[in-house]
């Protein structure tokens, strides 16, 4: 892939398990020369998440933008708005982006992306991404499946949206590391965004 098209991308990080899975993702793109603009929305039950799961917690989106290790001039490429914001300019369709990824997604989010209902920002700029007929990525993260939640799967990819649940790509490395990166990896190829990070892709078997 050809470099010199930048991109604007819209981050939420909605109250699911795995924010690690976030703060990967944030560091790949915020260091990816492609890649001119972050908007991060946080929502407050990401915030109790992240308060429990990362170390040192994390209990603003300050707090997990510095857990990916960025120098200034990547934490300068993400803007952050409140998830109450409604009036963030992320929040009209007019504002043009590239997309948006949900990293993770919880179960709830996915249901009300599903259903059209847009409370709070990150729902309401899912909502507008699918409208603008933009790239939709949706890390899921749940397990196991009702039936409730692969009906808004189906619903949500009718929609136009890329369901993509964290799972684990054995042959990139043994490490969590590796794991996370290579997730990051494969969101950023969906937006068509080279991670320059060949030691992670699958070199076939002999």
């Amino acid at each position: 892939m050809g470099r010199g098209v930048t991109k604007r991308l819209v981050v939420g990080i909605s109250g699911a398990s795995g924010v690690s899975l976030a703060v990967a993702f944030l560091r790949a793109a915020a260091r990816n020369a492609d890649v001119e603009k972050i908007h991060l929305v946080v929502s407050r039950n990401a915030l109790r998440v992240a308060a429990t799961e990362l170390d040192p917690p994390a209990g603003s989106p300050e707090a997990i933008v510095e857990h990916c290790g960025l120098d200034a001039d990547g934490v300068a490429k993400i803007e952050h708005h409140p998830d109450s914001d409604i009036g963030a300019i992320i929040a009209s369709g007019s504002y043009r982006t590239d997309g948006m990824v949900v990293v993770p997604c919880s179960s709830g989010t996915l249901g009300s992306i599903a259903h059209g209902i847009s409370r709070g920002l990150i729902r309401r700029t899912a909502d507008l991404t699918l409208k603008e007929r933009r790239r939709l990525v949706l890390a899921l993260r749940e397990t196991p499946y009702s039936l409730i939640h692969a009906e808004n799967i189906a619903a949500v990819t009718r929609a136009g949206a890329i369901v993509m649940p964290p799972i684990p790509a054995f042959y990139a490395g043994e490490t969590w590391e590796a794991y996370l990166d290579h997730f990051a990896m494969r969101i950023l190829d969906l937006f068509g965004i080279d991670a320059d990070r060949s030691d992670l892709r699958w070199k076939g078997s002999e």
